[in-house]
């Protein structure tokens, strides 16, 4: 892994130019936490995002239901058309359609504008996430990355010092076979038992 590139104010400074899904929604944003929670500045981010993602639901669902009440509100004055009398009056019915047309019209623009400015608030919090995010994971890989370099660095270590080991143990292992093996042809095997001299059988030679 390479050097760190970007600072946090960099990471704040992509994410408001970036626009992503929210978050909360992607499974694997939620798996880069630990299972003991987020941190309180992520938690905090993510209960707003969810909360406004809630919001935006019920304008969504409330526009919905506004645009099939006019729709049937519409085709009643359609189907009663033939009510306006000769002189292009209206019942009081088509008259109170008209009425509860104009009323939906102005709720559902409200309701339009309310869900713009959700959609900013949703944003400009979901680019807060993905900053937060973004430092965070990249606080933690680059201590990882410290780690990691230290251990690389001691495995590097123990890797020559097992190798000046091995070197030693078979330097040791040919001494002791050298000098089994000349004490057995000055002194005899008899002899060096009398001493009690205890070697692997990988040192000793064969009367």
């Amino acid at each position: 892994m390479g050097k760190k590139k970007n600072t946090v104010p960099q990471f704040q400074q992509i994410a408001y130019s970036t626009r992503i899904p929210p978050l909360v929604l992607d499974q694997k944003w939620h798996h880069l936490f630990p299972e003991e929670g987020k941190p309180k500045d992520i938690e905090l981010l993510e209960q707003k995002l969810s909360r406004q993602l809630a919001s935006q639901g019920g304008i969504n669902q409330e526009l919905k239901e506004l645009k099939d009440l006019k729709e049937r509100l519409m085709k009643n004055i359609v189907v009663n058309m033939d009510e306006i009398g000769e002189h292009g009056q209206e019942t009081r019915r088509l008259s109170e359609d008209r009425r509860l047309i104009t009323e939906i019209n102005g709720r559902m623009e409200s309701k339009r504008a309310e869900l713009r400015n959700l959609q900013d608030e949703m944003e400009d919090v979901n680019a807060r996430l993905m900053a937060e995010t973004m430092r965070y994971c990249y606080n933690i890989m680059n201590s990882n990355e410290t780690e990691r370099e230290q251990l690389a660095a001691w495995i590097a270590k123990m890797r020559t010092e097992l190798k000046i080991k091995i070197i030693r143990k078979e330097t040791i292992e040919e001494e002791n076979r050298e000098m089994y093996a000349y004490l057995h042809d000055i002194f005899g095997a008899q002899l060096l038992e009398a001493f009690d001299l205890k070697f692997d059988d990988e040192y000793k030679v064969s009367g």
